[in-house]
């Protein structure tokens, strides 16, 4: 592995050790200020770090305090990372509408990030909701059945 990809693994590799450590200040160490992450229908693009600690991060924590981030896989290229893995954890808190229901769950996800100088400057991110959402006892297809079905019949 070149050096530039090494230092770019070692980067998300310390950044996700922060995070499993529930360290949100002091990000700034890791992200650029004007960074942008580009998250999931449901949670959104966040354009900034400030914004994305107070509508990504924070309230992932509070919903999974307990959480623990696991990559499964972490390959890096040049100034890319790639991981795939799933965070184990608690579901105590509300979550995208979804209010806490003490289950403990597997959230799946990838991860791909772009480091400029020494610091992340973008980052995709995928996390499957839907199995989140089965995890917890709701069955989203069936609520979009519901919702076609009242469509259909001119009540949606």
């Amino acid at each position: 592995m070149d050096d530039q990809s090494a230092n770019s693994k070692a980067l998300v590799a310390r950044m996700i050790e922060a995070l499993n450590d529930r360290v949100i200040e002091g990000q700034e160490a890791y992200w650029h200020r004007d960074m942008h992450w580009y998250g999931p229908a449901g949670i959104g693009t966040k354009p900034s770090l400030e914004t994305f600690q107070n509508e990504h991060q924070r309230p992932f924590l509070h919903a999974f305090p307990d959480k623990k981030a696991v990559d499964e896989i972490r390959i890096a290229e040049g100034s890319y990372v790639a991981s795939s893995g799933y965070v184990e954890a608690t579901h105590l808190g509300e979550w995208l509408g979804i209010p806490p229901t003490g289950r403990r769950v597997r959230v799946r996800y990838m991860d791909f990030w772009r480091v400029e100088g020494d610091k992340l400057k973008e980052n995709w991110v995928l996390i499957d909701i839907l199995d989140f959402m089965q995890q917890v006892g709701i069955d989203p297809f069936e609520l979009i059945r519901k919702k076609l079905a009242e469509v259909a019949e001119g009540r949606g």
